[in-house]
């Protein structure tokens, strides 16, 4: 009996150690990570999802990039100076290479971005707005001059779009099948169903090679089992995307992951279509945002990283709004706004009825259900519907929507609030997907994008944050934590304010 039980508890013993961690399940030169959702396109010229623009910065390189923090570095640019408010001169480094050995010239940096200046595309690309004020670029040797109609002070920060060889820009959309040959730290070596494979770029030249052989993104869309995935180490890293219930569990039972936090460039919002004979009411937008508890939100199922968000950009960001009202919870205000606009229940148990779109991302999905209860407390009766993410996407994009929630994710300057909340970014032509409109916005965004000097510039998105708290296109919930799990014998892999993975580049596993 004692014998058998001793093979009974070596069996348990066994089958319990199988659901830990086996750093064998991922070769040692290859690091494997999760995302939620495939890259929605392979061509840099188009690439507006994070995903995209995450694949974009494996595979390209750029004239200018960003540290972890956010803060705009060199890339393929050497220096750069403004001759004049209208004219940037800028000198790219010499010697640096294409995967395929070509040398990257002026020339290529030259018709990548006079892609962006053509009058018409074949297909319309949002990312051509930010250089509409480009009037044109002379090459000389090693150094480009962009003269721009207007002043543009968003105009370097923009220069962040991956560079390809001229002969591969043409109307055609790039897509996985095309090889291109990037300048990035990798090359996409096979695409396979849910999986991308990215090797090392040999003729990387603008920093030292990667120290990892391979790279396997895994596309992974049920949290479960990424979660699953990470406890029996078949993925290296997730970012991002294993919900905050989870990470209190790792953080107490599983020692050979690790957590990883960081403060973000990011905000999440309840999206309102406004054109919906409801929601365009400012009333019933400012009530909805008073009855949410955000505080309870952020506590339970945010396991407290994050922080309540009152405009677009967090609290130490350099354009802040300190003089916006802090937003509070308060239903019966709420209630009292819906009475006096003449909403109020008839021979229904509730005032009226909204449907909130989400992702099939478990904590997104707790967050609209956490809204919903509270919405259901001032008499809205909330439809929660959960989406795969490119049926979500697209019926938000398109208009298909009341209320959304989603997260505008890795912005630098605040001219973020021009693409979200500008007339003329009306999908496709930008971000604005609940369709506001309001012509002082859009002067003092107008201002705020022409204006240099930054006390003056400051003096513009001070008042751009002071409309949209007063007319409320967004319920602005909060500023999230980045974070990742991480495999405990995974080296140097460092989270960016804007959630790239650039730090693939500089890791490493040990034994």
């Amino acid at each position: 009996m004692r014998f058998i039980l001793s093979i009974y508890y070596y069996i348990f013993f066994l089958v319990f150690s199988s659901s830990g961690n086996l750093y064998g399940k991922v070769e040692k030169n290859t690091i494997a990570i999760a995302w939620e959702n495939t890259p929605r396109t392979f061509d840099p010229r188009y690439a507006i999802d994070a995903e995209s623009q995450y694949l974009e910065n494996l595979l390209h390189c750029s004239l200018i990039d960003f540290d972890p923090n956010g803060s705009i570095v060199s890339d393929v640019a050497k220096s750069w100076k403004w001759l004049n408010p209208k004219l940037l001169e800028m000198e790219i480094k010499d010697n640096v290479f294409f995967a395929d050995g070509n040398k990257l010239t002026p020339a290529d940096v030259k018709k990548t971005y006079e892609f962006f200046m053509q009058k018409k595309h074949k297909i319309p690309t949002p990312r051509a707005g930010a250089f509409k004020d480009l009037k044109s670029i002379t090459v000389t040797k090693n150094t480009l001059q962009f003269a721009l109609h207007q002043a543009d002070s968003t105009f370097i920060a923009n220069l962040a779009v991956g560079i390809l060889p001229s002969k591969y820009i043409t109307e055609d959309l790039v897509d996985s099948s095309t090889t291109i040959p990037g300048c990035g730290p990798f090359v996409l070596n096979k695409v396979k169903p849910n999986t991308l494979s990215l090797a090392v770029n040999s003729k990387y030249s603008l920093g030292d090679a990667p120290k990892i052989g391979h790279v396997e993104i895994k596309i992974v869309k049920d949290e479960s089992t990424r979660y699953a995935k990470l406890r029996k180490g078949e993925i290296d890293i997730a970012q991002n995307n294993i919900s905050v219930d989870k990470i209190k569990v790792i953080e107490k039972s599983f020692p050979q992951l690790k957590i990883l936090k960081k403060p973000s460039l990011k905000t999440s919002y309840l999206g309102f279509n406004i054109q919906d004979k409801l929601l365009m009411k400012k009333e019933v937008r400012q009530a909805i945002s008073l009855a949410i508890n955000r505080p309870l939100i952020i506590k339970y199922l945010l396991n407290g990283m994050a922080l309540e968000a009152n405009t677009m950009l967090p609290p130490n960001h350099r354009f802040y709004n300190t003089q916006i009202p802090k937003n509070r919870y308060d239903p019966q205000k709420a209630n009292k706004i819906l009475d006096q606009a003449g909403l109020v229940a008839k021979d229904q148990a509730y005032r009226f009825q909204l449907s909130y779109k989400t992702t099939q991302n478990q904590t997104r999905l707790g967050i609209a259900k956490a809204i919903a209860s509270d919405l259901k407390k001032i008499g809205i009766q909330v439809k929660v519907q959960s989406l795969e993410w490119g049926r979500f996407k697209a019926d938000v994009d398109k208009g298909h929507v009341q209320m959304w929630g989603l997260s505008w994710i890795g912005f630098k300057d605040p001219d973020i609030y021009r693409y979200a909340f500008g007339t003329e970014s009306f999908p496709p032509n930008g971000g604005n997907r609940g369709r506001f409109s309001n012509s002082s916005l859009d002067e003092y965004l107008r201002l705020g994008k022409i204006t240099v000097n930054p006390e003056q510039r400051l003096k513009h998105y001070l008042k751009v944050q002071e409309i949209v708290a007063n007319h409320l296109p967004y319920a602005f919930l909060f500023h999230e934590e980045n974070y990742a799990v991480v495999q405990k014998n995974v080296q140097n892999f460092a989270l960016f304010a804007d959630g790239r993975y650039a730090s693939l580049k500089h890791i490493y596993k040990t034994e």
